[in-house]
């Protein structure tokens, strides 16, 4: 039986992969950007082995693709952030009617205490985590792992492009509102109000996702974005 990796050295793998995205995720590491094994081993100072463990995820997370020999942080796509919109549209519904029939009252309460302890208490850090978090703990409620895996994957393709919302206190401040309004009726048990609210809150973010990302472009480059 071969050994599985324990221990500290497991421990420092994941920290390197969380380091990597999210320098990626809050745009340290530019879209389109060229990155290199060496370039990466220098920058997070640890051996290459962790760090070609690493791009192995963030490929598969869609987070880096390859280039010729080396890799680059993948552009937004502009078509594929459509593709990923409809599918939640798809998806995230469904899940929030069955959240509204099993969720608990403590499950619900502790995904409440997360988004406030995030509006009041900015970081990055923080809105990243409940960027990458939120709708993915309400899918949950649901007790169905496809429709949480489901909504970890789309929502981690979107939330790069998400964060250049959360850069202003408004952006914020829409967020933690909408919510806060798709967990109250969740807790209200009122499915279709659920359904009716995050269809809204996903309409009004994609809008906002590429008015962002529009936005962004002169710093970008054109290497940040592609359209097919």
């Amino acid at each position: 039986m071969t050994a599985t990796a324990t221990g500290p050295e497991q421990q420092e793998d994941r920290g390197l992969l969380s380091r990597i995205r999210f320098s990626i995720l809050s745009l340290e590491l530019a879209p389109g950007e060229s990155i290199s094994e060496r370039s990466l081993e220098a920058q997070f100072k640890i051996s290459r082995t962790p760090v070609r463990e690493a791009l192995f995820h963030l490929i598969r997370d869609g987070l880096v693709i390859r280039k010729g020999r080396g890799y680059a942080v993948a552009p937004f796509d502009m078509e594929e952030i459509d593709e990923v919109f409809a599918f939640r549209d798809i998806v995230e519904p469904a899940a929030v009617r069955l959240a509204a029939r099993l969720a608990t009252t403590a499950e619900t309460n502790a995904i409440r205490q997360s988004i406030m302890s995030a509006h009041r208490e900015f970081t990055p850090e923080s809105w990243l985590a409940l960027g990458l978090d939120f709708h993915v703990r309400c899918a949950a409620l649901a007790r169905n792992r496809c429709l949480t895996a489901a909504m970890q994957d789309v929502t981690m393709r979107t939330v790069r492009a998400r964060w250049l919302t959360f850069a202003s206190e408004e952006g914020r401040a829409t967020t933690h509102r909408e919510h806060s309004e798709i967990l109250d009726l969740i807790c209200a048990r009122d499915g279709d109000g659920a359904a009716r609210a995050v269809l809204a809150h996903s309409a009004a973010v994609r809008q906002e996702v590429r008015e962002a990302i529009e936005g962004a472009r002169r710093f970008m480059g054109r290497r940040g974005v592609v359209r097919r």
